[in-house]
């Protein structure tokens, strides 16, 4: 249902466009009736955590690439995630089980109190583990998050782990320093689809991306 102010053509055509000339008139605006207001970025950058308006957790992801996944994902689908927070919960609620790997003890030692019972969190260090650890429970996964440390190295275990329907979720993946790891996805078959735009807590645009094949869990 629109709201009050996208239905009153009176105040868009003639209240709107003198209230544009008073101050911080343009961040109320932003406050009360964007994207931003309604995904919670305003409170995930006030406090610094990812979460939405009402103070829940979401992935530390572009905001378009969670609603995406979020309109298309099966109730069966088993993840592992390189990177344990926010989106651990997110993830919980929508998928039937849940592999993640954390480097930080102390990080994992809070999130364990946290977590319900579809989850198993495993701390490994990097260079000790950590990279391998998709292939631990010898199980394929159907949606491999690379949101953590050494993520190139991380996806040559991945690719072994990935189910036939699985696609890789990649975060940043407009850094320089990812571009060859991008490059070689993309040459063993498989499509990039982007999403750019906000994120939780930053300011700046981040771009994630969807690397998917044929006959993928998502329909893409």
């Amino acid at each position: 249902m629109k709201s009050w102010f996208e239905r009153s053509y009176v105040y868009r055509k003639k209240i709107h466009p003198i209230l544009t000339k008073m101050p911080f008139y343009d961040y109320w605006m932003l406050r009360r009736h964007s994207m931003l207001s309604r995904n919670g970025w305003f409170k995930s950058f006030r406090s610094g955590k990812s979460v939405d308006r009402d103070g829940r957790p979401v992935p530390w992801f572009v905001y378009s690439a969670v609603e995406f996944i979020d309109e298309r994902l099966p109730l069966d689908t088993v993840v592992f995630e390189y990177g344990s927070g926010s989106s651990t919960l997110w993830w919980a609620k929508r998928v039937a089980t849940i592999h993640s790997v954390e480097h930080s003890q102390m990080w994992k030692a809070k999130m364990s109190e946290a977590i319900p019972a579809n989850v198993t969190l495993i701390h490994r260090k990097p260079g000790e583990g950590y990279e391998s650890s998709v292939l631990l429970s010898g199980k394929l996964y159907d949606l491999i998050i690379l949101d953590g440390r050494n993520r190139d190295k991380c996806l040559g275990h991945s690719l072994q782990a990935l189910s036939g329907r699985g696609v890789i979720l990649f975060d940043d993946s407009d850094w320089d320093k990812y571009q060859k790891t991008i490059s070689y996805i993309r040459s063993l078959g498989f499509r990039q689809m982007p999403f750019r735009g906000m994120c939780p807590i930053e300011f700046r645009e981040s771009e994630t991306s969807v690397f998917y094949r044929g006959g993928n869990l998502l329909g893409i």
